[in-house]
């Protein structure tokens, strides 16, 4: 890849932040050092294993953070260089690290197999063993722990022991001679405990003087008592030492032999990070996955640019080789260049560009000419530095190759600048190369509209402001509008009026046509617009309304179960009165048998049992009805009252075709589809229902047996209970109940409930001629 054209496109700033989202320096290496492969197949790969650490981001697993790039202290233990104990601290985090990072990786192998590929690279057994080694060895403190090694531990209780031991004689001596010294405190000079003696008092106290104060007043003493103690200290100390570098050289020569284990999984380490790193920054600006194909940009905005301010492009080139881009400063021309450029390079560096969808190829190189001071490190402004760069382009392009020229042929006479940049143009475009330039030149304008492959596009405007609209509408040829700028930031009228004059009448005829054209446009763009919204009106409407329907349909729902509770409630109460009634029967029954006189009576109470039965099934039947699932509601039909479910619109219809209906409501005739229409169920629309004729059951017609053979002995019960009221209904004196042999169940069932019920003054088996004790004769 061009590197002018890289850094023309800014896609170091793009490494900055990449390496930003790195967890560890390994990773930020990596990014720093990124560059964009021409190798389509490299480019699919880093399309997918982009895709992969996107999968492992969603899972929630982070970067190698805490992990540090340790070969320059693997080289040291290589080559036998003493190593700090932070440089073992830093392999030591780095061997867990790795170890986590492996494994975190793993468990997805099925669904990240390229991520996986590098994690296996890390050997766990070395990374297990060293970071289990080091973890005995250091203190976490920036030390070595005392049971690092049993010599080190030998000698370190040896130095606490004869420190003390000395300690202790120096304190002795300096309660015998208290009186001779300056201080009573005890101090150390060269790492020997000394008494801070008076100069006057030398001779009181025998030992060797190892300093002074700066008035000469005190002399500091290491009694000879303690020599010896002291001796036998620093002695300790310098085992101490030696244990020490053992056990400093053990873990050198622990990191040493695992050198190439420790290299190989921070390669991983920082491969995976910078895997990461690429998801996470590829989400953190919204990117969407590239497809590979002729360049469709939907929606691109520049990574570096604020995004909350930033105005998305939209960028069609499937069926052209070069864009002409056109328009006034500032408009955006040279943002559309540099936003297909760097696209182009994230593309091929597996990052994922901020748009809503895109489509590029992988070109082999991307060449710029890109004049812009507010970003461009470098200034071309003169003709001679843009002219050599030119020919770097036409030296480097092929069929492969991304062209982007701004404001090419610019900086001599426009006549012969147009003419070289027709030229230049041409040829890259002869040559196969996708080229965009941008342009005031109105014979370069001309040029693509006549050059087959070619086209022109216009960075937008406001046709009333002239404000920028940093929108690209390609088709049409852009005009520069300088004069109109130049009028609205004030330039004086007589000025603009000599403009006008100079410019000619062809040319300002041209320029008249290019800004009618654009205001065309924009109004065009103001009614999409416009139209969008409505549409987005209209969907918001039907959203409402079917929520609207969803609520209607859960109103009626709840009024359905609070109906059914209703009628489950009135239902029991009658269960109630009508075993209050059996009793209060039963009761008179008992009486009548000893009174015959009360015959009225009793038919009066029959009469009231019957109507309270009636009652009680018709609520049953109510309640049967309610809980099974409503039919589906039928289409009206031509005549019928109906009501548009959606809109709420009620009226006749007059008309039905396909699968639409024409509906006259009260004021106006609508048209609607058939599927949202219902019959309209409301008072107005419906007429009054036929009387229904009651309909009694024909109790003269009961029988006077039963059979309950085969049913099980709830249900039995109750056919038998139900059997007996309407037998009495119908004045019969005996009921005969054929329960069967068996096992005798059944028949004690019935039993039981005959010998419950209000209206049966007695039962028995039935003779041999009527069943045997395969039935029961219940006397009313």
């Amino acid at each position: 890849m061009d590197s002018h054209a890289i850094e023309l496109l800014e896609l170091p700033a793009i490494r900055e932040r990449l390496a930003g989202m790195a967890a560890f320096e390994g990773g930020a290496a990596l990014a720093r050092a990124l560059e964009p492969s021409p190798d389509p197949h490299e480019v699919a790969r880093l399309r997918e294993v982009t895709r992969e650490a996107g999968v492992l981001w969603e899972l929630a697993v982070s970067g190698p953070g805490g992990a540090h790039d340790v070969r320059d202290d693997v080289g040291d233990a290589r080559r036998g260089a003493p190593m700090e104990i932070t440089a073992f601290e830093r392999v030591r985090a780095t061997c867990e690290v790795a170890g986590e990072m492996r494994e975190a990786v793993m468990e997805h192998a099925e669904a990240v197999p390229l991520m996986a590929d590098v994690a296996d690279l890390i050997e766990p057994g070395p990374m297990a063993r060293v970071a289990e080694r080091l973890d005995g060895a250091l203190d976490g403190r920036g030390g070595i722990r005392d049971d690092a090694s049993p010599g080190l531990a030998r000698a370190r209780r040896d130095v606490a022991d004869l420190r003390r031991q000395a300690q202790d004689a120096l304190r002795e001596v300096a309660q015998a001679v208290k009186a001779h010294l300056q201080e009573g405190f005890i101090t150390e000079r060269a790492g020997r405990p000394v008494l801070a003696v008076k100069a006057s008092s030398r001779s009181a106290v025998p030992g060797i003087v190892h300093d002074s104060s700066d008035s000469g007043g005190t002399l500091f003493v290491e009694p000879l008592p303690v020599v010896e103690a002291s001796n036998r200290v620093r002695e300790a100390q310098a085992r101490e030492r030696e244990e020490l570098a053992a056990v400093l050289a053990a873990l050198r020569a622990l990191v040493d032999d695992h050198g190439y284990a420790l290299e190989t999984a921070v390669e991983a380490l920082a491969e995976i990070d910078l895997r990461l790193a690429r998801a996470s920054l590829s989400r953190a600006w919204r990117g969407a996955p590239v497809e590979e194909g002729d360049p469709l940009l939907v929606d691109a905005r520049h990574p570096l640019l604020d995004p909350a301010t930033a105005v998305p492009i939209s960028l069609d080139l499937r069926s052209t080789r070069a864009l002409v881009v056109s328009g006034p400063n500032t408009g955006g021309k040279t943002v559309s260049l540099k936003t297909l450029g760097l696209f182009a390079l994230l593309h091929q560096c597996g990052l994922e560009p901020p748009a809503q969808s895109v489509r590029l190829p992988v070109f082999d190189t991307v060449l710029a000419d890109i004049g812009d001071e507010q970003s461009i490190a470098e200034s071309l402004s003169t003709f001679s530095a843009h002219v050599r760069t030119l020919i770097g382009v036409l030296d480097e392009a092929g069929s492969r190759s991304l062209v982007l020229l701004d404001e090419v042929g610019a900086g001599t006479d426009p006549s012969e600048g147009a003419a070289i940049a027709e030229a230049v143009l041409g040829e890259l475009v002869d040559r196969g190369a996708l080229v965009l330039a941008t342009t005031h030149s109105p014979e370069v304008k001309s040029w693509a509209v006549e050059t087959p492959g070619a086209a022109n596009a216009a960075v937008g405007l406001d046709p009333d402001t002239l404000a920028p609209t940093y929108r690209l509408a390609i088709g049409d040829p852009g005009g520069s509008h300088a004069i109109g700028i130049a009028e609205r930031l004030g330039m004086p009228m007589v000025v603009l009026e000599r403009a006008r004059e100079a410019l000619g009448a062809e040319r300002a005829a041209l320029a008249g046509l290019t800004e009618d054209a654009e205001r065309a446009r924009a109004e065009a763009e103001r009614d999409r617009a416009a139209a969008a919204e409505a549409r987005a009106v209209a969907e918001r409407e039907r959203r409402d309304a079917e929520r609207q329907r969803e609520k209607l349909r859960a109103r009626a729902d709840e009024e359905r179960v609070r109906m059914r509770a209703e009628a489950e409630a009135e239902l029991e109460e009658l269960r109630r009165d009508l075993a209050e009634l059996r009793r209060e029967i039963a009761a008179g029954r008992k009486l009548e048998d000893r009174d015959r006189r009360s015959v009225d009576r009793q038919k009066e109470r029959d009469r009231r049992l019957g109507a309270a039965s009636d009652v009680a099934r018709q609520a049953a039947d109510r309640l049967t009805a309610m809980a099974a699932p409503a039919a589906p509601e039928r289409a009206p039909e031509v005549g019928e009252h109906a009501v548009d479910l959606a809109l709420g619109v009620r009226g006749v219809v007059i008309s039905i075709e396909g699968d639409e209906a024409e509906l006259q409501g009260p004021s106006a005739r609508v048209r609607v589809p058939l599927a949202r229409l219902a019959p309209d169920r409301t008072p107005a629309a419906t007429a009054a229902p036929p009387p229904v004729a009651e309909v009694r059951p024909v109790l003269e017609a009961i029988s006077p047996e039963v059979d309950v053979r085969g049913q099980r002995a709830e249900a039995a019960r109750r056919s038998v209970r139900d059997h007996i009221d309407m037998a009495a209904q119908a004045g019969l004196e005996s009921v005969r109940v054929i329960h069967g042999r068996g096992t005798g169940a059944l028949r004690e069932s019935v039993g039981e409930e005959l010998r419950a019920h209000p209206l049966v003054k007695s039962y028995e088996l039935a003779p041999a001629n009527e069943g045997g004790d395969g039935a029961t004769i219940a006397r009313l």
